[in-house]
C-alpha cells in the first residue's frame, strides 16, 4: 500500500468516481479474434497521477470499504458492457471479485437483478477470482460460485499456479476457465520444468472442460508456444495495453493480425482418443477378470455422454468445425461417429459372451477406427502445420 493514503481519500474517492477501470483486450489462440477484455481498477489521484490495485486494494481490505468499491466497480462494468454491446456484439467483460463479496452473496444478487430487468445477458460478464481466494474460502463461497453458474454467468479461476490447487477441490467448483498467472506465463522461457508446468496446466483445464487462459503474453514466442500447445486464449502487453472504454471499442472495432490456429486443440484431441481407448480397454479388462475387480469408477462417464459433448466428439463437433472444408477434417466424422457407437456396445457389453470371439472383434475393430482416427488427426496437424504462411492467421 502506497505510504499517505487514508481511508477518507478512499471513501472519496469511491464516491466521486475517482476509480476508474481500464479494460486489457483478450484474444482467442485458435482464431486471432479480440474476444473481450479484462476490467482493471485504477485511481486517479490527480496531477497525473494513477494508481495500481496494489498501492489502494490492501487498504480497501483493511478499512472495510472493499465491499463498496466491488459494487461501485461492478456497476461501472456492466455500464461498459453495455456501451460495448451496442458497438460490438458477442464480446465479454471480466472482473475479479473478492471472497467476501461471494460469500454475502452481494455479488450474484446484483447480477441476478441486472439480468432480470435485461440489463445484460450473462453472456456479457464473466466472474474472476484468484486461485488463493478460492482455496483459503473454499466452503464459505461455494454455493455462490454455484449460483452465478446456474444465471448463465462464467466464473474464471484467476492467478492458477500460484494457490496450490488440488484436483478434487478444482472439480467441485463450476469454473468456466483457468487464467494461467502471468508469473508463471513468463518464466516458461527460463527452464523446461516451467515450460511444462504451464503444458500442464493446459491438459488440467482440457480434462476439467475448463477454458485454457493465459495472462502475462508479453512475446511473440510466448503467444505462438501457447497457441501450438492448445492454449484458447490470452491477454498481455504482447497484444495490448489496457484501454480506457472508448479506446477498447476501437481497438476491438479494429482490423488485426493476430495469429490464430486450432493446431494445439488438434493435438490435445489425440491424447483425448487414446485416453478413450484406454477406458475402453479398462472395461475389457475388468469385464475378463470379474465385476468384483472392477471399481464403480473405473470406466469413464464421458463415454456415456451424447456424441457431440464426448471427449473425442467435442472439438470436432464444436470449434473444429471452423476447419470444415480441410479433407482429413471431413474424413473424420464416420469415424467418430463409428467409434462412439462401437464405445457403447463395448461398455454395455453388446457383443454378447464377454469372453467369446465377439469381444476380440469389438477389441480389434476398436483399435482400427483409434488408428484411422488418430492418423486423420496427424494429417490434420501435418496440414495445418505446412500451411502457406499467409494462410496460417485467422479462422485456421
Amino acid at each position: 500500500m502506497q505510504s499517505g493514503l487514508t481511508q477518507q481519500a478512499l471513501e472519496r474517492a469511491i464516491e466521486y468516481n475517482e476509480l476508474i477501470l481500464y479494460y486489457q483486450p483478450k484474444v482467442s489462440l485458435l482464431d486471432g479474434r479480440v474476444i473481450g477484455a479484462e476490467a482493471l481498477v485504477r485511481w486517479n489521484v490527480g496531477e497525473g497521477t494513477i494508481l495500481s490495485p496494489s498501492a489502494f486494494i490492501p487498504l480497501a481490505e483493511s478499512s472495510g470499504l472493499l465491499h463498496d468499491l466491488t459494487v461501485r466497480l461492478l456497476d461501472q462494468v456492466v455500464g461498459a458492457a453495455v456501451t460495448v454491446k451496442e458497438k460490438i456484439p458477442d464480446l465479454a467483460l471480466s472482473m475479479n471479485v473478492a471472497p467476501n463479496d461471494l460469500q454475502s452473496k452481494t455479488i450474484s444478487k446484483r447480477i441476478e437483478h441486472f439480468l432480470d430487468q435485461k440489463i445484460i445477458d450473462a453472456d456479457d460478464l464473466q466472474i474472476e477470482i484468484t486461485e488463493s481466494a478460492v482455496m483459503g474460502n473454499f466452503e464459505q463461497i461455494r454455493e455462490d460460485i454455484v449460483r452465478l453458474t446456474e444465471l448463465g454467468i462464467k466464473v474464471l479461476m484467476d492467478d492458477f499456479g500460484t494457490g496450490y490447487s488440488s484436483i478434487d477441490r478444482l472439480s467441485q467448483m463450476p469454473f468456466s476457465a483457468l487464467k494461467l498467472d502471468q508469473g508463471v506465463v513468463r518464466r516458461m522461457g527460463t527452464s523446461r520444468q516451467n515450460l511444462n508446468v504451464v503444458k500442464s496446466s493446459i491438459s488440467m483445464a482440457r480434462e476439467l472442460r475448463m477454458t485454457s487462459v493465459a495472462e502475462g503474453v508479453e512475446s511473440a514466442a510466448t503467444y505462438h508456444f501457447l497457441m501450438a500447445n492448445g492454449c484458447e486464449e490470452a491477454q498481455g502487453f504482447y497484444i495490448s495495453k489496457p484501454f480506457a472504454l472508448e479506446d477498447f471499442i476501437s481497438f476491438a472495432e479494429s482490423e488485426h493480425s493476430f495469429d490464430g490456429s486450432q493446431i494445439g486443440r488438434i493435438h490435445q484431441t489425440v491424447h483425448n482418443v487414446l485416453y478413450h481407448r484406454k477406458c475402453l480397454f479398462d472395461v475389457v479388462f475388468c469385464d475378463r477378470i470379474g465385476a468384483k475387480a472392477c471399481l464403480p469408477s473405473v470406466v469413464d462417464p464421458d463415454i456415456n455422454e451424447a456424441l457431440e459433448q464426448s471427449r473425442i466428439g467435442l472439438w470436432y463437433f464444436g470449434v473444429g468445425q471452423q476447419l470444415s472444408g480441410m479433407a482429413p477434417f471431413d474424413s473424420l466424422e464416420q469415424p467418430i461417429r463409428d467409434l462412439h457407437k462401437l464405445s457403447h456396445e463395448i461398455l454395455y457389453r453388446e457383443y454378447g459372451d464377454s469372453n467369446g470371439d465377439k469381444q476380440a472383434a469389438a477389441v480389434s475393430r476398436m483399435n482400427s477406427l483409434v488408428n484411422q482416427v488418430v492418423s486423420l488427426l496427424h494429417d490434420l496437424e501435418s496440414a495445418l502445420l505446412l500451411m502457406p504462411e499467409d494462410s496460417s492467421s485467422g479462422s485456421l
